[in-house]
Order: C-alpha cells, then structure tokens, then sequence
C-alpha cells in the first residue's frame, strides 16, 4: 500500500465501511426483507389512517387471496364463520317475518273495514292503483327519488328512485333544477350566495343539501322531520368522502364513478309510517269465514282451469294422432270419454293418454273402427301386408314406396305378386335394394374368376387340370343356375393360349381346341350353351417363348346385376 492509500484510508476509512455496509444490506434479500417487515405496520397505520389510497391498492390482491383461500379450503372458512352466520341468519329471518306479519296485518286492516273499503273506492276513482293509495294514506314520509347533481357544471351524477315512483327524464329534472338555482340566485341573492333548500310540490317536498362539489336533491313524499335533512347532509358527507375527485372532476363519465348508485341507493331507506289505529277488534268468525269461502272458490276455479287445461291437451293430441277421428270428448268423474272412429293401425288410449299427460285407463273410447286414408296409415298398412324383413326398409318417397335395404330373391317376388293384386295406393319401387343372395353371387364370381387350366404340348390337360375339371365345372353350372333364379346377366369367356413354337395357323387351331375342351366341360356340366363363348390368344409372329405357363385355357366372367322390378 502506497503513502497515497495510507492517507485516503487515514482520512475516509471509517466513511468508507459505512458505504460498505450499507451497499452490502441493500445487495442481500434477506437483509432488505428484514428492514422492510420492521417498518410495515406502522407504514400501513399511518398510511390507513392518512391516505385512503391504500383501500384501493388493497383490495384487489386481498380479495384474491380469500378467493383463492375459500377455493382452496372451504371447510375451514365454513367453520370459521359458523359462529357469526347462524345468529346472522336467523336474525334476518325474523326480521323478514316481522315486517311480513306486519305487512299483512295493515293490509288486513285496510281491506276489511270500511276505512280500507273507502280507500278502495278512492283509488279506483283516481285511477291509482290500491297498494300506491294504501302507501299515500299510511306514510308519514319517504324519500321516493334521489339526485346527485355535480355543483361545477350541474350534470347528473346519479339518480335513484322506488320502483312505483313515476320518473320523468333524470337529466331534465337535473338541468331543470340547476336553472332554478341560478334564478334564485339572480333574483333573490344580491350577493348570489342564496341558493334553493326546500320546495313544495303538492304532496311532495323537495329538500336539497348543498356540499362542496355537489349538491344532493330529494323528492320526499309527505312531511319530513328536522332531523331528515341531518341524515341527508351526513350521507352527502360520506359520498364526498369516497368520491371527492371524481365528483370534483366529473365531465359526464359515469365510469368514473362507479359505485355511487349503491350508496345512493341508502338514501330512498329513509321513511316513516303513520302507527295503526285499531278502533274496533276484528270479527274473527266472519273474517275465517270469509277466508275459507275465498279458499273454496279459489280451489273450484283452479279445478276446473286444470280441467278445461287437460281436456284442451288432450284435444289437440287427438287431433295430430293419425288414424283417429273423435267427434266428442266428455268428461265423467276421472275418466275421458272418447267418441268417433279409430283405424286398427293407429295408437292405442294409453299411448294417447300419456301424450296428453294423463294416467294410463283414464282415457277411455266408444270408437268404431274404420280404414283411414291417413298417409301415414296407408303407409304402415302397405308395410303389414308385405312384411318386409329386419335388414328391408320401406318409405315413401316421391309418391313410391321405395324398397331399400336387403331381402331374399324370394320375398321380392311375393312382394311383387302382392303389390299387384292389392291395392296399396302407391306404386312399389326396388330400385335401391339389393338381394341378399347377390353379394353371395358376387362373391362366388369372383372366386371363379380368371380361372386357369393347363395343358401339354396338345389338346390334352395336364393331370392336375384334368382332375380338378370336372368340380370347377360344377360350380360354373351352380353359378348360372343361381343367376338365372336372380335374373342376372352371366356371360362365361373362355380363352385358349398357345407357346411360341409352330406356325401361326398351327397355334390358332390349337388354341381353339384347348378352349372348346373347356367349353364341353361346362356344357356337359349343365351351364347353358349360350353362355360359354371361346377366344384364342396366340403369341406373335415369330415369338420364341415356349414358356409350359403358356399353354393353358383361362375363364372369364361377366356378371351384372338383375333389373330393377318396379310394379
């Protein structure tokens, strides 16, 4: 260490641990976690109860955490507040139940004596309805509409109001009350610090309650107390509290105040009714008496609409049922009588039944049987009487019944035979179905196709050839046999080849006689004669090729299928 080092760390030494230190804290995690945990409560303490800001910044991740939390341990959150929602719970519904008896002891009271008849008679004449009445006579007052109205450019804020309150354009009203300001101010107020805080409208009262940067307007129905007007300041308080800058900067934006409707909302709670004055008891017999036949008449009225709500079900079933003509339906104690004609093939009453919604056996008939002319009938009829298999369909298609699907050579013949003797009302098509023994035949055709028998150096089959001759010729004869009980084109070509060796006239007989070997091979096994044709195929000119696999005879087959019956 040099003179000049000595002196630095002489002078800056203890300065320079002291960076040192703090550098290193600021570095470490768990040195900066530490100092931030020491001074966090009372950071937030002091900032709860200076800034509100830190609600805000709060709520969103709080409220992710409990949502996360409940998600994740429900149970435990439940019984956590078990001890607070049981008394919560019952207290609400009591509370419910009070006002509830409460309200149907005033509306008792108000129907069943001759102050509520009156009243009754008085609604009707104004043209109000009975309850709006009842709410005019009983309330000392209520707070019936609220407005929010900005003092710096008179704009709407909000606007809240009962549901029975007739409401005229919110925005009017507003516009219109600011104009009522400022001519009060004109006109009254030298000094234009007068400003507008009560006015009576008929029934109504209009109380405003000026803040700093709004002023809170309500139409109270009746006459309201002094110490409304307190509550309504301390309410206007609280919304320059939780809105202050979005009041004071409000330009007609609604989003920037969002929630301000809900405590608004508070202010249409504030109301008072006149206490019940009983001048007389109630006559219990007669009320009872008079509930029990309101009861009675009720329960038959609602009877007899389930009645005429059955009957009408059941009605418009029996008009979309096919097969079914019903001129008349009674009812006779639980049992629906039906009168008219019923085709054999249409529903029976209790699949009918179950469509209208009513028990099996309740619906009962006096029906005589008749042939319905019903497509739908016509159509299950033609399908009974020609019976068609599991694998055949038969439907209506552009006025032919088509056949499709698969059925026996066998059925498709009965089913011709049938279709021209009876009278099935449509013509029958089997254009698109296919025999069941055809993919047989198919099958066996191509077993048989491109068969080969081999020869020697003449007419004659080798061993093998020879031996299987007389088999391959059978099954060509089952072959025709059974596309002639299908109707089907069968063509069988046999084709004669020869080697290289010998003259050209020489191969084209050879070829010849191998093919008419196989030819009378078939015929003798019965296959019909105009069946069998023969072919040669006969090396070129001067070809060299003696290969053995040359000198054979092969079968081709041509099979197409039956024609199409249409009857």
């Amino acid at each position: 260490m040099n003179d000049l080092d000595e002196l630095k760390n002489l002078l800056f030494g203890a300065e320079k641990q002291v960076l040192d230190s703090i550098q290193e804290r600021v570095q470490l995690p768990e040195a900066r976690a530490a100092d931030i945990a020491a001074v966090l409560p009372e950071a937030v303490r002091l900032s709860d109860r200076e800034n509100e800001q830190l609600v805000e910044s709060l709520k969103h991740p709080v409220g992710k955490v409990l949502r996360q939390s409940f998600r994740e341990s429900p149970q435990e959150f439940g019984d956590a507040l078990y001890p607070v929602m049981g008394p919560a719970i019952r207290k609400s519904i009591a509370h419910t139940l009070k006002a509830f008896a409460q309200q149907i002891n005033q509306t008792l009271e108000y129907s069943l004596t001759l102050k509520g008849l009156s009243w009754r008679l008085k609604a009707a004449r104004a043209g109000i309805p009975f309850a709006s009445y009842i709410i005019q006579q009983s309330l000392l007052y209520r707070v019936e509409q609220a407005y929010l109205i900005s003092r710096e450019n008179g704009l709407l804020i909000s606007h809240v109001h009962h549901d029975a309150s007739h409401i005229k354009d919110s925005d009017a009203v507003s516009a219109m009350f600011t104009a009522i300001q400022d001519f009060v101010k004109e006109s009254f107020s030298p000094d234009r610090t007068g400003r507008l805080e009560t006015a009576d409208m008929g029934e109504f009262t209009l109380w405003a309650v000026h803040g700093p940067h709004a002023l809170l307007v309500c139409v109270i129905r009746g006459t309201p107390p002094h110490e409304l007007r307190n509550d309504l300041s301390s309410k206007l308080e609280q919304l320059h509290f939780r809105y202050g800058n979005a009041i004071r900067e409000y330009a007609g934006d609604t989003g920037s105040v969002a929630g301000v409707d809900e405590d608004l909302q508070r202010c249409l709670a504030f109301e008072a009714t006149r206490p019940v004055e009983y001048k007389k008891k109630i006559n219990w017999p007669l009320l009872i008496a008079l509930c029990v036949l309101i009861g009675l008449a009720a329960y038959a009225a609602w009877t007899s609409w389930q009645n005429a709500q059955r009957l009408q079900q059941l009605q418009t079933v029996v008009d979309a049922t096919p097969g079914l003509y019903v001129g008349d339906i009674k009812k006779v104690g639980n049992q629906f009588i039906l009168h008219g004609m019923r085709d054999p093939l249409a529903d029976n009453l209790d699949a009918i039944a179950a469509r209208a919604g009513l028990d099996p056996g309740q619906v009962t008939g006096q029906l005589r049987p008749y042939q319905s002319l019903d497509e739908s009938i016509r159509l299950q009829r033609a399908r009974a009487a020609l019976a068609p298999a599991v694998e055949t369909r038969i439907d209506l298609k552009d006025n032919t019944l088509m056949v499709t699907g698969q059925a026996s050579a066998t059925w498709i013949k009965a089913a011709s035979d049938k279709a021209a003797i009876l009278d099935l009302g449509w013509p029958l098509s089997f254009d698109e179905l296919a025999p069941t023994e055809w993919e047989q035949l198919s099958t066996r055709a191509a077993e048989l196709q491109n068969t080969r028998l081999y020869f020697a150096s003449d007419a004659e089959l080798v061993p093998a050839s020879q031996a299987s001759l007389a088999a391959i010729s059978s099954r060509f004869a089952e072959l025709a046999a059974s596309a002639a009980n299908l109707s089907a084109t069968l063509r069988i070509t046999v084709t004669g080849y020869t080697d290289g060796i010998g003259s050209s006239d020489y191969n084209q007989q050879l070829a010849d006689e191998r093919a008419a070997v196989i030819r009378r091979a078939l015929l003798a096994a019965g296959v019909s004669e105009d069946l069998v044709h023969t072919e040669r195929g006969i090396p070129d000119a001067g070809s060299n090729d003696i290969s053995p696999e040359l000198r054979r005879a092969s079968i081709r087959i041509q099979l197409n299928a039956p024609n199409p019956t249409t009857r």
